[in-house]
């Protein structure tokens, strides 16, 4: 037997901030009942997981823009001297999406308040890139390959598998997780992947480190085309990766995947059935440090594998059945050589 344990860990201390890399932002116009802008309106979203919050004043136009906000979910809460508050909430922010919101404010006393909950289709009309988020429910529930949800990123319009000539083996590499992905037409080697913000690329091929396991990830986005500035440096597309984070509510799961051969059908022409044990297992883990200030979030995977060794047998052919030996004399010495020693 050949046994091979593999593991992957991730444990986050995070604060209330906000990405670089990957963040939405929520825009908007606040108008009255007539139609006419409403300067000067004090505009706050509140991340309804952690409590942040980020607040603007509309500008003379009655326009507002909260950039670098984490994906997420949000309430929002729109208000000034002489209107109704009006407040949405459950508004979902995917990574690298720009949502924008149009309120329109009542006349009214400032103790009364409209509130939208109904979740509004949601048009993107401040930014250009085509793009696609992957999100939570896709990660977990299509089937994937040694969890590598890497692969998932040819769920997105434009992307093909390319021959990896080499670049996800070798001495330079120490994980399997590579992927090679054209977008658009582009070299395997023109995508920018990012992870929280960071780079997570492998610097040597320019293809993916290792994404982190599927229960660890929130979601993540691909931009195929007229992405923005700030992710200069590759033209094929960018890939965004989001981690998932703790909470003011302590959440968990537990997993186990299992290959036994106890599970397996004989192969009609095979003497016996595939040996081949595997398992896949761990679990994650999040909550609070301080309520609506510093969260954690911890997981772990490990990776099991079992199966029978190779094996190599020597068969004598008929002319040793036969009692002769000649085929291996030295030619030399005329003697029978003594075995190889590994």
């Amino acid at each position: 037997m050949k046994p091979c344990l593999t593991a992957a860990a991730i444990i986050l201390f995070s604060a209330a901030v906000a990405y670089s890399q990957g963040a939405g932002a929520i825009v908007g116009t606040l108008t009255d009942a007539t139609g006419g802008v409403i300067p000067g309106a004090t505009v706050t979203v509140r991340q309804t997981g952690t409590g942040m919050e980020r607040s603007a004043t509309t500008s003379l136009q009655g326009y507002f823009v909260l950039p670098s906000l984490p994906p997420s979910t949000y309430d929002l809460e729109a208000k000034v001297a002489g209107f109704e508050t009006f407040v949405e909430k459950g508004i979902v922010l995917q990574a690298d999406q720009t949502l924008t919101i149009t309120a329109r404010l009542v006349v009214a006393s400032i103790a009364e308040a409209v509130t939208v909950s109904a979740a509004l289709p949601q048009v993107n009309t401040s930014t250009g890139a085509l793009s696609q988020v992957v999100d939570e429910q896709r990660i977990v529930d299509m089937p994937l390959n040694g969890r590598n949800a890497a692969t998932l990123i040819l769920l997105v319009a434009g992307t093909v598998q390319t021959p990896s000539n080499g670049v996800d083996q070798g001495f330079t590499k120490t994980f399997p997780e590579g992927v090679t992905i054209s977008t658009n037409g582009s070299r395997q080697s023109q995508i920018s992947y990012n992870l929280d913000g960071g780079n997570n690329a492998d610097e040597f091929t320019n293809i993916n480190q290792p994404f982190p396991f599927p229960d660890a990830l929130q979601e993540f986005s691909v931009q195929t085309s007229n992405y923005a500035a700030r992710y200069g440096g590759n033209a094929g597309g960018v890939v965004n990766v989001i981690t998932k984070s703790g909470t003011n509510d302590r959440h968990g799961s537990l997993f186990e995947f299992v290959r036994h051969s106890a599970f397996n059908a004989r192969n009609a022409f095979a003497a016996d059935v595939d040996e081949l044990r595997r398992n896949q297992f761990g679990g994650t883990f999040g909550g609070p440090i301080k309520t609506d200030k510093t969260f954690f979030f911890a997981g772990y995977q490990g990776t099991t594998l079992r199966n029978t060794a190779s094996k190599t047998a020597t068969v004598p052919t008929i002319a040793n059945l036969n009692g002769d030996f000649s085929a291996l004399l030295n030619p030399t010495t005329q003697t029978i050589p003594s075995p190889a020693r590994s």
